[in-house]
């Protein structure tokens, strides 16, 4: 290694360890893949998923010579938006280092396609949205990197557009430094079409350095869409907050695993996922809120909420905690039934059509999620 003539001996020690520091991790990763089985019924975090479905079907699709066709656009941010290219090899090793819910396998898989998406370096506020679109037919594989400097302010809406059964798998990395304060949301859906759906899956990585991280997901008209997002909290005073609000329909699987990671203590953390599950869907949750050995005054709650419209939808909520630190204040809840008969009746009794009085009941059990997110 090379070091500038200006550069002090404790400066390149520190330098020089934090390379092998990454050296290390990074073989440490490809190891990982390497090693990595494609995701089955038992694999812990799939059991309740549908592995034999979509994790073997993706799998297939990302080891064929089926070329990854795609658009990517941004508007708000050109000046600081980087469009990904198969050389960027320091967002290549970003990408290698992030945790999965159980899909090493496919991230390692989407690694062989790297090459495609955003980095979005934000190194000063913003007070209209940034907007980024992805749009497939085929097969495609984004990536996108957000870093918020320090006291940036911005607000982040990801839409990913699964066109005529499209395919599309995107790994996101979001940094937020030391007083920043970002909204992120993720929208992925099957635009205007009837019955040829698209599936998604989506692996992101929240590294809360200090700021504050306000994160949403939905996910609409698709054939099945798969959301793996770990939250890593590394300073006190760090404030993150997700959020998921979905309505699936017809026979649309929707599997969720979330874990919220505080290495530190004095930093909170808080999840509210809600669902309206009609037709024959599925959705299934599983999260995690794990607090590090030493990470004391940790404030940490995890909420699952579904509203069961139809008697032939399927639910499965498993929420968690491993604490390994005192002084703490974690919790979680899950709670799953069917739509209130008293507000059915209510507005049946009013004149509203019953299709129309699903539709609001439904509105109003998402709409919490809306308004924290936007709080």
């Amino acid at each position: 290694m090379d070091f500038p003539d200006s550069m002090s001996m404790e400066e390149a020690f520190a330098l020089a360890e934090a390379e092998a520091k990454l050296n290390a991790a990074l073989a440490e990763s490809k190891a990982r893949f390497e090693n990595a089985e494609i995701p089955n019924r038992l694999n812990e975090d799939w059991r309740f998923g549908r592995p034999h479905k979509y994790a073997k079907e993706l799998a297939e699709l990302l080891q064929s010579n089926i070329p990854g066709t795609g658009s990517a656009e941004v508007q708000g941010c050109d000046e600081e938006a980087v469009r990904i290219t198969a050389d960027d090899d320091d967002l290549r090793q970003t990408e290698m280092l992030m945790p999965t819910i159980g899909s090493d396998a496919l991230l390692g898989l989407h690694l062989q396609r790297f090459g495609s998406g955003y980095a979005l370096y934000l190194e000063k506020s913003y007070d209209s949205p940034i907007i980024i679109n992805y749009r497939s037919s085929g097969l495609y594989t984004p990536s996108t990197f957000i870093m918020a400097a320090p006291g940036v302010q911005a607000h982040i809406i990801e839409n990913i557009h699964c066109e005529n059964g499209a395919t599309i798998f995107a790994a996101r990395n979001i940094q937020v430094a030391e007083g920043a304060k970002l909204k992120v949301e993720l929208h992925a859906f099957c635009p205007g079409v009837e019955q040829v759906q698209g599936r998604c899956m989506v692996i992101t990585n929240v590294q809360n350095m200090g700021g504050e991280v306000r994160h949403l997901t939905n996910f609409l008209n698709l054939d099945w869409a798969r959301e793996e997002t770990v939250a890593e909290i590394y300073a006190e005073g760090s404030d993150t907050q997700l959020y998921s609000s979905n309505t699936p329909l017809e026979h649309m699987v929707l599997d969720q695993h979330t874990r919220q990671v505080h290495h530190v203590g004095k930093a909170v953390s808080n999840l509210l996922y809600k669902n309206v599950l009609e037709d024959k869907t599925t959705a299934t949750f599983a999260g995690n809120i794990y607090v590090a050995p030493g990470a004391h005054n940790t404030d940490a709650y995890q909420s699952n909420r579904n509203l069961m419209i139809s008697e032939d939808a399927t639910v499965n909520s498993l929420p968690g905690l491993e604490i390994l630190a005192d002084k703490v204040r974690c919790s979680h809840g899950s709670a799953s039934g069917p739509m209130d008969e008293e507000q059915l009746f209510y507005l049946l009794s009013r004149g509203i059509p019953r299709h129309e009085a699903h539709q609001l009941i439904a509105l109003g059990f998402v709409e919490e999620v809306d308004n924290k997110f936007n709080a």
